[in-house]
């Protein structure tokens, strides 16, 4: 590195820390004689420690919209997952056990005995406790998203008038996050 440095073209340098490893130089380029190539060079021929040495290019505006859509994806993929699993068991013991399975059956009969409060049979106790992390964890991004949008829309200092906003009232995910409750306590 000291070659570079006798050349007199490096400006500034910023050395690295462990927190931030990265070594930050500005140099004046005079092709042929010294460009960046004279600095890897030089930063790699020093032996005490052995550097690796690469160009940083910091992620473009691009490349973080790509990552913030594949945690989006993820995220989805992880709550239909979790609402496909939780669907099997609701199948089984909501469609199965009460319309397919005799009357006869002695596990049909324990599903429909009334547990703890009033007639409420075991049967919607499970449904409940079933649907309930599906209405929570599953559908929260639709809650999230229709409460930031009715936030963006009537917080004060909203330059849409009121008369507008009522025009304008609604969305898809305020359209899901209306109908999934509604659903939930049917």
């Amino acid at each position: 590195m000291t070659q570079c440095l006798d050349k007199g073209q490096i400006l500034h340098a910023e050395p690295p820390t462990l927190q931030d490893p990265i070594l930050r130089l500005t140099y004046v380029p005079s092709p042929p004689s010294f460009t960046i190539r004279d600095v890897i060079s030089a930063i790699t021929s020093s032996n005490s420690p052995p550097f690796r040495v690469m160009i940083h290019k910091p992620p473009s505006l691009e490349d973080r919209a790509r990552l913030v859509q594949a945690k989006e994806r993820r995220s989805l993929l992880h709550r239909l997952i979790f609402s496909l699993i939780v669907a099997i068991p609701t199948f089984i013991i909501g469609v199965v056990f009460m319309d397919l399975v005799s009357s006869k059956n002695p596990i049909r009969n324990f599903f429909m005995e009334p547990m703890w409060i009033g007639n409420v049979s075991r049967v919607q106790w499970s449904l409940f406790f079933l649907a309930t992390p599906v209405m929570f964890y599953s559908a929260g991004g639709f809650h999230m998203r229709s409460l930031k949008e009715l936030h963006a829309l009537w917080r004060r200092g909203s330059r849409v008038p009121v008369w507008r906003r009522f025009l304008r009232f609604g969305s898809m995910n305020l359209l899901v996050c209306t109908s999934i409750p509604h659903l939930f306590t049917w």
